[in-house]
């Protein structure tokens, strides 16, 4: 068996150690790839058995010239990478690493949420410049007083409203694919999606980039909520419309955002708007950084591709319900 790495050159520092070891203790020939686009995937990894990728974008172009493949493993969480459809039909099982970095990015996002409310880099900014001020900026309330609506209520989301109850604010959440037992559990409210936005002052999102999610933040979504709204993205970029967040910032619609991913990744533009408010937090899409965090991953990716290969069906397959209907596993 034959497992390829994609992209290996996009960790520096990083030899694959870990991945290596599991892979020569199952047997398997593991071969570590610099692909840069999917003609290279197309040149390189004809021959594969599993593909392990960190952010090479693979379409049905490149799935369809897979002649023995029978897995794709993403390193992270989203697997919006692989055309999930065009792999299906090939009968390639698609995983994701799904309980990775959970405990990292609600830290994250929390620690977005209550920044931009608290309005730290406005008032870093300030000092900064010699303004001791304490009456610039927006009017800041209590977490209590505060609601917060979470869209998607997967395993970050109910870490993320842990925390928060824990401070104090007032929790919702929306998650059409969860049943009830699940928010009661966690003792936070569901909401379908146009109350969430209406009655909350910060809004978090926590699903992964699909057909369906690309842009649900939007200029129709951001008219739906409440004047001064902050919003947090540690998911994936393309759920937030850039060029209506904008508009909303200028508006004053949006008093604050606080953003780990973008539309297009790295930001390297200084004079981009989004890089001279003092009401934007943007770190480098660094929510899951951790060394714990990172050595699982490494793991859960090679344990992933071995169980495939040995025949398995692991947790993690994506399509597993498509593949299933398809009698294809």
């Amino acid at each position: 068996m034959k497992v390829v790495l994609l992209d290996s050159q996009v960790i520096s520092g990083y030899d694959y150690s870990i991945e290596q070891k599991i892979f020569e203790d199952a047997g398997f020939e593991f071969v570590k790839e610099t692909c840069k686009n999917e003609d290279e995937v197309i040149e390189k990894c004809l021959d594969a058995d599993a593909i392990l990728n960190i952010c090479v974008k693979m379409t049905e172009k490149s799935i369809n010239q897979l002649e023995k493949c029978q897995v794709l493993v993403r390193y992270g969480i989203g697997y919006d990478e692989f055309d999930v459809e065009a792999a299906t039909k090939r009968g390639i099982k698609v995983c994701n690493v799904s309980k990775y970095c959970i405990p990292e990015v609600a830290l994250h996002a929390t620690t977005l949420i209550l920044s931009a409310s608290r309005q730290i880099l406005h008032f870093t900014t300030a000092v900064r410049n010699g303004l001791w001020n304490k009456s610039l900026g927006n009017v800041m309330k209590r977490p209590s007083s505060q609601t917060i609506g979470l869209i998607g209520f997967g395993n970050i989301s109910r870490t993320v409203a842990s925390n928060l109850k824990g401070i104090g604010y007032n929790v919702v959440a929306y998650d059409p694919f969860l049943p009830d037992s699940v928010f009661k559990e966690n003792n936070v409210v569901r909401v379908e999606l146009d109350e969430l936005y209406k009655i909350s002052d910060i809004i978090s999102t926590h699903v992964p980039q699909t057909d369906e999610t690309y842009h649900i933040l939007n200029k129709s979504s951001f008219e739906k909520m409440k004047d001064g709204v902050i919003i947090v993205n540690t998911a994936r970029g393309g759920l937030i419309c850039q060029e209506d967040l904008i508009d909303a910032l200028d508006s004053g619609k949006v008093g604050a955002v606080g953003l780990d991913v973008l539309d297009v990744e790295p930001m390297t533009d200084v004079e981009h708007t989004l890089c001279k408010r003092d009401n934007v937090i943007l770190t480098p899409h660094i929510a899951y950084n951790s060394a714990e965090a990172s050595n699982e991953l490494f793991e859960q990716v090679a344990t992933t591709a071995v169980a495939v290969l040995n025949g398995e069906v692991p947790d993690n397959v994506v399509n597993k319900k498509a593949l299933s209907e398809a009698s294809l596993v």
